[in-house]
């Protein structure tokens, strides 16, 4: 894998000092710095950890909290303020939320990120088993939405292509597919072609002759 190692420039922009500053109520809730450098601060409780990082090419600012025994089971920040129902809220348009390659961005957005750890985030922060189970829940709601979105769009093209065509028995299977999901047209379309279809498999038998 590719590491991009984050330039000497990268301390000018004040990162650490910023998030260390920021997220000083981390202390109150039983967490403390492990590992501090340049683009990435990780702090750790008995239980729980929180990555704050900035990303070495993309400049992308993020928190990631997950349970220290289920590392892998992390949540983000947008997965948190998505959870707490404040996407619309607090303005959140797509996943990357903050990308800034400033020292004056950074000082202003670090700030925000802990604001909204400390407003949403703390059932996260306390290892709340629920909280998680809900996000990870969703998230994998969202995977499978998404991957039938792919599928379907994929299903359209090709009936798109075989109406076009007058391929029938493509239209009837391929709209077939879709089911449930079809648009009033498609259902349209599909109950034209099942016509045709029928249409076409009928065999005509003419009187024997004697």
């Amino acid at each position: 894998m590719l590491q991009i190692d984050p330039s000497p420039e990268r301390s000018k922009l004040g990162f650490k000092d910023s998030v260390l500053d920021s997220f000083r109520f981390l202390g109150d809730l039983g967490f403390r710095p492990v590992q501090e450098k340049v683009t990435f601060v990780r702090y750790e409780s008995p239980t729980v950890f929180v990555n704050i990082y900035h990303g070495r090419a993309s400049f992308e600012l993020g928190v990631e909290i997950g349970v220290l025994c289920e590392p892998t089971e992390q949540v983000t920040l947008y997965d948190i303020v998505a959870w707490a129902d404040a996407l619309k809220v607090e303005g959140f348009g797509q996943h990357v939320m903050f990308q800034v390659s400033s020292r004056e961005g950074v000082q202003q957005f670090v700030p925000k990120l802990a604001d909204l750890v400390r407003r949403y985030g703390e059932p996260f922060l306390r290892g709340n088993t629920t909280a998680y189970t809900e996000v990870l829940e969703a998230r994998s709601r969202a995977a499978r939405a998404y991957e039938r979105q792919v599928q379907l769009d994929d299903l359209r093209r090709r009936a798109e292509t075989a109406w076009d065509s007058k391929d029938f028995a493509g239209v009837v299977e391929l709209y077939g597919a879709i089911g449930p999901d079809m648009t009033s047209v498609e259902a349209k379309r599909l109950a034209y072609a099942e016509k045709q279809v029928r249409a076409n498999n009928t065999v005509f038998f003419s009187p024997a002759k004697q």
